[in-house]
This record gives structure tokens, sequence and C-alpha cells, in this order.
């Protein structure tokens, strides 16, 4: 089977979640007898002689390969890697809206929408994007197979020895991520940092906008943070941060379901996460949810996790059921469905 993937062209500078599932995806799925071509915009898509393509994310910047894609026939799966705190039913509306008002008028909702539309197989990473998906995009339900995020398996032997050594901080909280980016909502967390008896580490940057210097000025201010910049995905250290940390805390808007804390739940952290998304696919009963709008649920969030003894369930868990190698396996099962 010989399959193109194609990606947004901003994963190339940005390495977050999205660049990660691509990435890793491509790199497990041939284990499966699948042949995996990296679409270029530099050669004629006709003469690669694929069986199918995978794009990642439902985003504008895919939507004119999509477009093509679709008027010459290849049958093709979309990973949309969507949702929002928007429920279903504004969703609908927002697109009545739309289609009332005219083209000159379009949401990202629209672009989204019309891309799953246009998809022969819709891959979300969560029961919830899939409902919001189905309900709000009025997408039938057979179109849409859940097939979920991944993590690598080396998290598991991480070992805290490098991070010990080179910052001597130990019970700490950690958050890895996009700090600067809003949705991630670490100011959040700022925010009640002088309340945590504990150090905070933040491994991220942030940008050099009036959020990004407020995130800053809360931090020095606090008294516990250490920020970190953001670290390559195979840095050593990251690993040892996870595998160092206490807590780690996702108190994001939402998480599809946040990678960085499946990687840090196999270095054996306790995990704080957003209840967005659908986070409670992955973590089940292990983690500690919070709202993201209440930072009192965050800070008890935290506590809680901060005393709570050391156990296996989670990350056995999840080499159970969310390594890589079961993910690319379950992508190629609906490959062949789709091409049945």
């Amino acid at each position: 089977m010989k399959v193109g993937y194609v990606a947004p062209m901003s994963i190339s500078v940005v390495n977050g979640g999205l660049r990660n599932q691509a990435k890793s995806t491509i790199e497990h799925i041939t284990e499966f007898g699948v042949e995996p071509v990296l679409v270029s915009p530099w050669e004629d898509i006709r003469s690669l002689n694929l069986d199918l393509i995978h794009v990642f994310g439902a985003s504008i910047e895919n939507e004119g390969i999509i477009d093509q894609i679709n008027k010459q026939g290849i049958p093709f799966v979309l990973s949309p890697v969507f949702y929002s705190n928007r429920g279903a039913s504004f969703i609908k509306s927002s697109l009545k809206l739309e289609r009332f008002l005219g083209k000159k008028f379009r949401t990202d909702f629209n672009f989204k929408a019309a891309q799953c539309s246009k998809a022969d197989l819709i891959l979300p990473n969560t029961s919830d994007e899939a409902m919001l998906i189905q309900s709000g995009f009025s997408i039938p339900k057979n179109k849409v197979r859940i097939v979920p995020n991944g993590v690598e398996e080396r998290f598991a032997t991480a070992t805290p020895d490098l991070f010990h050594k080179q910052f001597k901080i130990h019970d700490f909280v950690l958050f890895v991520g996009q700090a600067g980016a809003e949705r991630k909502n670490v100011i959040k967390l700022l925010e009640i940092a002088p309340k945590i008896d504990a150090p905070i580490v933040i491994v991220g940057s942030f940008y050099n906008d009036a959020y990004g210097q407020k995130c800053r000025s809360l931090a020095s201010k606090a008294g516990n943070i250490l920020l970190i910049d953001a670290q390559d995905h195979e840095s050593d250290l990251l690993a040892s941060a996870y595998a160092a940390c206490k807590v780690f805390v996702l108190p994001s808007q939402f998480e599809t379901p946040g990678i960085a804390a499946m990687e840090a739940a196999l270095a054996g952290a306790n995990i704080v996460i957003t209840e967005k998304g659908g986070t409670k696919d992955y973590f089940k009963k292990h983690a500690e949810y919070i709202n993201p709008a209440s930072a009192n649920s965050l800070l008890n969030g935290i506590n809680k996790m901060l005393v709570k003894e050391h156990s296996n369930e989670l990350k056995d868990h999840i080499l159970e059921h969310f390594t890589w190698i079961k993910v690319a396996d379950k992508t190629v099962q609906r490959y062949k469905e789709l091409l049945q």
C-alpha cells in the first residue's frame, strides 16, 4: 500500500502535537506494509501513483490541496485535530449564519467543516472530538473512526538524574508545551503559583506579546518558578524532567489529549489535566481533572497530586493502549477499511 502524507507547512516551525502525531505515525506505519510518501508541493501528485492520501490537520493551510485531492478522486483520510469549547449547537448555528451571509464571511469552522465533508474517512483522536465533528459539522457517523494519539515508549525508561544534577530541584510541578499559546492556559498556573508549596518548572517559550509579557511578570513575582526554554522533543533533559517531577500539569482550555501528559505519565509523574477535549479517554481514573476556567480547581488538583503516592497503573495503561506502534496498527486498519 502506497500512502501519501500531507501536513500544514506551519509544523516546520511549530514543534507541537500535530507535528509529533504526523511524524510518529509515518515512522511506524512502515511496519505494517505501508510505503509512506511525503507529498511535496514541488511534485505532481498524479505521478506518485498513491493508493490514498492521509492529511493531518483540518486547517486553512490544507484547503487548496484537499480541494485538488477531492477533484482528482484520490481517496483520502483526514486527521482533523479539531476541538472547540463551543458546543455543537453553536457550531451548527455559526455555519448556518455563514451560509446565509455568503462566501465573503468564513470562520475557521467553515474551513474545517468543508474539509471534513470532502474526506472519505475522518480519524479524530478522542470521542469528544468525534461527537463534535458529527454533530457540529453534520458528518455521518459511518465516516468517523477514532484513532488515538500515541506516545513513545522511551519515556518509560527515563530517569531523573540529569535534571536533578543540572537544577537540583525535587518534588516539583512541571508544565511542558507552547507556553506562549493562550490555549495552554499557563497564565492560570502562574497566577496560583504563590499558593503552591512546591517549585514550578515551565519548559516552553513565551512570545514577545502582551500575553507573554504578563506571564513573565507573574513568573518573576511568584518566587517559585523556573523557566526553561523549549526543548527539542528528542532532548534527554526533557525526558529527565518528566521523570524528576512529582506532578505534571496541563491546565489547557482543552487537549486532544495532550501528548506531553502521556509522556510524563510514562515517566512516572502524577497527572493534573484539563477536563476538556476528551482527555478522559486516555487517562481514565488515573488523573486529576480540572476546570481550566477555575483557579481553585487547578490549585486543588495540584495539591491533591503533590501528596498522592506513586503508582504504575497509568503507566501500564498507556503502554497497553497508546504506544505509536499500536496507533499505527489502528491507522492501517482504517486505510484497509477505506480501500475495501
